[in-house]
């Protein structure tokens, strides 16, 4: 037996046996799919070294499956590529290989670009596209315009960064006239760990899908993200290219950052209404109803009561927090208590940038 581990070993380590490569293991990163929609789990916005991020375009498929990702786009520098002259290949050639390596694994990569100019318009991301190669060009209308023309989806990407509005964030004459052409349809409410409220504001202003992406060029291991890799919810009808697309055009999206979920409310709405389940039981004999909530996604669920009179009578605890995946016990003491429901802000679901979505609980 001996004898035959130690041939083993030993033919795999010269190479004469070729055992199968098995698909990367995906982690845990669970969201309830809404009505007839699938919830992937998407990030828009990826550095490879073909413009200045550090690892080769195939680690990113690995590394999103790790993360618990559905979907990516690889969206290198356009005019920034420090490494040009070490590379071969054209605009297309980052977006080629980790394609090949998605279809090995059974994932999706989008081929994508990221215009890159100074504010105004600053930098701007286009996805699903044929060809990169056409937007290589000084005007950067013309550029925009070339993937409008391939039917890309086109989004402004971190309106909030300092290197380029240190003092405020505009919407500029440039974006108006992109805008007005139909050459922009999102903005990205979180790039990497900044939050920016005035992409919120314009995209309900405008129509725009909200996104929110990492923008990576190290790995997710060495990023210093806002406690997780900040990505996109999309609402598909299957999990495609095609119905991912579909879906963004559509605005089906909700921002998963900072441990919370932002979004428009009636996503926000569907998505929640499948992230619990709740059971109860009431005692009529001491007047209380224990409830046992269990948390079926990834994000953390704190409740908080809007009435504070009744934290103060001990009705009901001042804060219900649901870790990820975990189930958790309360009642309420409703003796003293004339309402036939307790109200709650749930303060991880978040709309209109500082209004938090609504929960009803019976009180027997």
């Amino acid at each position: 037996m001996k004898k035959f581990l130690f041939i083993l070993i030993f033919l795999i380590s010269v190479n004469l046996i070729v055992l199968p490569q098995s698909r990367v293991t995906k982690s845990q990163l669970i969201f309830p799919d809404i009505d007839e929609y699938k919830t992937l789990k998407c990030d828009f916005h990826i550095h490879t070294v073909f413009s200045d991020g550090l690892v080769w375009p195939d680690f990113r498929v690995s590394e999103a499956i790790q993360d618990g990702l559905d979907a990516i786009a690889i969206t290198d520098h356009i005019e920034y590529r420090p490494h040009k002259e070490f590379l071969t290949g054209d605009l297309n050639t980052s977006s080629s290989i980790a394609i090949k390596e998605a279809k090995y694994q059974n994932f999706i990569v989008i081929r994508g670009a990221e215009i890159t100019r100074k504010m105004p318009p600053g930098h701007i991301n286009a996805i699903f596209l044929n060809d990169v190669n056409p937007l290589e060009t000084d005007d950067v209308v013309e550029a925009v315009k070339a993937a409008y023309e391939q039917g890309a989806f086109i989004f402004w990407n971190h309106p909030c960064w300092k290197a380029q509005q240190p003092d405020t964030v505009v919407w500029f004459n440039m974006h108006t006239e992109l805008y007005t052409k139909g050459y922009i349809h999102g903005i990205e409410l979180v790039n990497f760990s900044d939050f920016c409220p005035e992409a919120w504001k314009w995209g309900q202003e405008k129509n725009l899908t909200i996104l929110s992406n990492s923008d990576i060029h190290g790995t997710t291991n060495t990023s210093e993200f806002v406690k997780h890799r900040p990505i996109t919810l999309v609402f598909a009808s299957e999990l495609s290219e095609n119905a991912i697309k579909d879906a963004l055009f559509a605005r089906r999206t909700l921002a998963y950052y900072n441990e919370k979920i932002y979004g428009e409310k009636q996503w926000l709405e569907k998505l929640f209404k499948n992230s619990l389940e709740i059971e109860k039981h009431n005692d009529p004999d001491i007047h209380r109803t224990f409830y046992e909530i269990t948390n079926l996604t990834s994000v953390p669920i704190i409740l908080e009561p809007q009435n504070t009179e009744i934290v103060k009578k001990r009705i009901i605890p001042e804060k219900i927090e649901v870790p990820p995946l975990t189930k958790v016990n309360f009642d309420i003491r409703y003796k003293n208590y004339s309402e036939q429901k307790v109200k709650f802000d749930v303060k991880t679901f978040i709309y209109d940038i500082d209004k938090y979505l609504e929960f009803e609980l019976d009180v027997k």
